[in-house]
């Protein structure tokens, strides 16, 4: 009984900033406050850049990359606000329990975060995919999967690249490190543009015999953007 009442007085107190507008959060785990929390830009439906490949079994990408979204990835990318990733983690975990209670889909057997280059990696301290996806995949019970890829080539920034250049920036940047043979694999990153880094992520995981494949993002990147 007592539990029941703290945990009650706890939803009622503030429980931070709001990321956005640094307002008092006065309930839930989510620290975005009533105002901003419809602001969200939803992704109304899937991608058709994406839905038009059949190289992924599902797709999953709940946000739009804009305001008030892509500055606070921004923030934790390359201003270090790693706190961040949790506000991201539990938008993805609320907005995917949603999807699968409306239109369910096999769950995979494991996740794997895009990998970083080792030099990008020391550049920036953390892959922000894998911190990003780590409450939800905690609270799916779904591993992780850190070390089945590799980012074997350091790649110029894909930011300001068309679609082919980005295919050919990619050309033979991942291998795969484990055996996974038929395995049912999501992969996620932080935001999708064109696809181009899932699909080189993917060539590599089909042809060590990955059964199927999901792709995961926070957000997609709508085209002219």
């Amino acid at each position: 009984m007592l539990k029941k009442v703290y945990q009650r007085l706890q939803q009622l107190l503030p429980t931070g900033p709001c990321a956005i507008c640094q307002k008092p959060v006065t309930h839930g785990p989510i620290p975005l406050c009533n105002r901003c929390r419809p602001k969200l830009p939803i992704q109304p439906h899937v991608p058709l850049e994406l839905k038009q490949r059949d190289r992924w079994d599902e797709i999953f990408v709940p946000f739009q990359y804009r305001e008030p979204l892509a500055p606070l990835i921004h923030q934790l990318k390359f201003n270090h606000k790693l706190h961040l990733s949790r506000l991201f983690g539990l938008l993805i975990q609320q907005q995917l329990q949603q999807r699968l209670q409306q239109q369910p889909f096999e769950l995979p057997d494991q996740i794997l975060p895009i990998p970083l280059h080792p030099k990008r990696l020391r550049q920036r301290g953390f892959n922000q995919a894998l911190e990003m996806i780590r409450i939800p995949a905690k609270t799916l019970g779904i591993p992780i999967n850190r070390h089945g890829c590799r980012r074997v080539r350091f790649t110029p920034d894909q930011h300001g690249l068309d679609a082919q250049a980005r295919r050919e920036n990619l050309n033979h940047a991942f291998t795969v490190t484990q055996p996974l043979k038929g395995a049912h694999i999501a992969l996620f990153d932080d935001v999708v543009t064109t696809g181009s880094t899932m699909e080189a992520v993917t060539k590599a995981l089909k042809q060590a015999g990955v059964r199927k494949i999901q792709l995961w993002a926070l957000a997609y990147t709508p085209p002219h953007q």
